[in-house]
């Protein structure tokens, strides 16, 4: 299993958290202040705080932290989504447009892969790393389990 460091670091560690607890504001401080909340209550309980400027989105089931994405490539399906303000800042040793063979000679053999994706275990978490049709790094999830 890989170790990043960087501020995707910060975001792996709050990972499983609950809501309300004060070490969320760990990666909130990194993505804020503004932000939107969106609810909706079907299978689980699914409540995003959206960060638009800063291209991110948290999503908690339950009232527990299970994933952050965050965009560091113009989003194509919803275009009101801005970048991540501190790109190189994510993951040390990875540009943010990294090509897919950048990022597994940094975090290895990837645990599961698809069409436009790769998915690493890092930090005792997942990172899911979404590439867009160039084969470069497009949006990168944190992800508590692997879904």
């Amino acid at each position: 299993m890989a170790t990043v460091a960087g501020e995707m670091a910060v975001v792996l560690g709050v990972l499983g958290l609950r809501q309300g607890d004060s070490r969320i504001l760990d990666a909130i401080v990194l993505v804020g202040p503004a932000m939107e909340v969106e609810k909706f209550d079907d299978d689980e309980r699914s409540t995003y705080f959206i960060f638009r400027p800063a291209g991110t989105d948290l999503l908690f089931e339950n009232d527990v932290l299970v994933s952050a994405m965050v965009r560091t490539q113009p989003d194509s399906e919803d275009e009101t989504y801005c970048l991540y303000p501190r790109p190189n800042d994510l993951v040390e040793g990875l540009s943010p447009t990294a090509a897919r063979a950048e990022v597994a000679a940094l975090l290895g053999k990837p645990e599961r892969t698809g069409p436009n994706f790769d998915r690493y275990p890092v930090n005792g978490r997942y990172l899911h790393v979404e590439f867009d049709a160039a084969g470069h790094a497009a949006r990168l999830t944190a992800l508590l389990d692997p879904v």
